[in-house]
């Protein structure tokens, strides 16, 4: 799975719940970590290196994973700045593919047999407009990408309590994910679990064709028609977290979906401005200032944002609200402007 964690930057503290994490997985056996500052070509290399056959139900046919996690606080580091071919690399390497191939020019053919990649990172909604082409939000890559955004952290912790509860729950979590990584096989749906998924799928379908989409935002359109894949690997992780079994029920169905919906309640926001408009960033801007303030005059936003933004884009701005239908527009004394957020 891909997954993102969107916030301003040391609002969120992205980081540190990432560094819990890591460092958990780094007493995981089994587990091949990679460097969140990676060339394309050593990440490919890696993989093809990191390949481990296994077999199924002690069978004599051996069957091979290349799997790799990846930890990136700070995505721009992973990513780099619009690498087109680095982008497409990682969209491939989410379908899992059984054989993935690489040409190169002094090496030969470079395969990777089962690919699995798994992928964390995090940035602030202004970093995403450098990594990613415009041309890439909607589809591709960005598709694939769970993004979970928060404006802020959930409470305030002066100092981190750590008490003897904490290091039992991190050795019990540890034995818990050495089982789960040496788990072998295919997953299966229960029959129960089976009927409720398909029925949920229909019913999306029909959703989908009248325009229904679960995030209101058409730079999500591709999220979204590829949700049942998100749900679906979300729901071998929900079994998997709780039994050794390989089968999916219906408490991993629903807990997987659940999981998915309270992630795009805020999901639209993690894009920010990003868009093909040229005032995209300069309307998101104003209508966020406007979400918290209510209401304002056209100064103050000139006073607010003139590093940002001229009169001349404010004035397009505010066609774009008014047509929006977001906004209140009214004249004030000594020819000001006053700005209302309509409920």
């Amino acid at each position: 799975m891909y997954i993102i964690l969107v916030g301003k930057s040391g609002g969120a503290r992205k980081g540190t719940a990432m560094g819990i994490g890591r460092d958990i997985m780094k007493d995981v056996q089994g587990i091949s970590m990679v460097a969140e500052s990676i060339t394309r070509e050593r990440l490919i290399q890696k993989l093809e290196e990191s390949n481990r056959p296994f077999s199924i139900d002690g069978s004599s046919q051996m069957k091979v994973q290349s799997a790799m996690t990846c930890f990136s606080p700070e995505l721009s580091v992973f990513l780099g700045q619009q690498d087109i071919k680095f982008l497409a690399d990682l969209t491939d390497f989410y379908d899992s593919a059984d054989d993935w191939k690489y040409e190169t020019k002094n090496r030969g053919d470079q395969h990777i047999h089962g690919i699995c990649f798994n992928f964390l990172g995090a940035t602030a909604p202004d970093w995403l407009q450098s990594m990613l082409p415009k041309e890439a939000i909607g589809g591709g890559f960005t598709s694939r990408v769970v993004f979970i955004f928060e404006e802020a952290k959930a409470q305030s912790v002066p100092s981190e309590p750590y008490h003897d509860w904490h290091i039992q729950r991190r050795e019990a979590l540890i034995n818990d994910l050495n089982i789960i990584s040496n788990l072998v096989g295919e997953y299966t749906f229960s029959d129960e679990a089976r009927r409720a998924y398909e029925q949920w799928y229909v019913a999306e379908d029909k959703k989908y064709v009248r325009g229904d989409y679960p995030v209101d935002d058409p730079r999500f359109v591709g999220y979204c028609e590829r949700r049942a894949t998100h749900v679906r690997k979300l729901t071998v992780i929900m079994s998997a977290s709780t039994r050794n079994s390989l089968i999916v029920e219906l408490d991993d169905f629903t807990r997987a979906l659940e999981l998915l919906k309270s992630a795009e309640v805020k999901m639209a926001k993690s894009f920010g401005g990003l868009g093909r408009s040229t005032y995209s960033e300069a309307v998101e801007m104003i209508l966020d200032y406007l979400i918290v303030t209510k209401k304002c005059t056209r100064k103050a936003l000139m006073r607010q944002f003139y590093r940002d933004i001229d009169p001349a884009t404010l004035t397009v701005v505010e066609e774009v609200l008014t047509q929006m239908d977001v906004v209140k527009i009214t004249l004030a004394e000594r020819g000001d402007k006053i700005y209302e957020l309509k409920a």
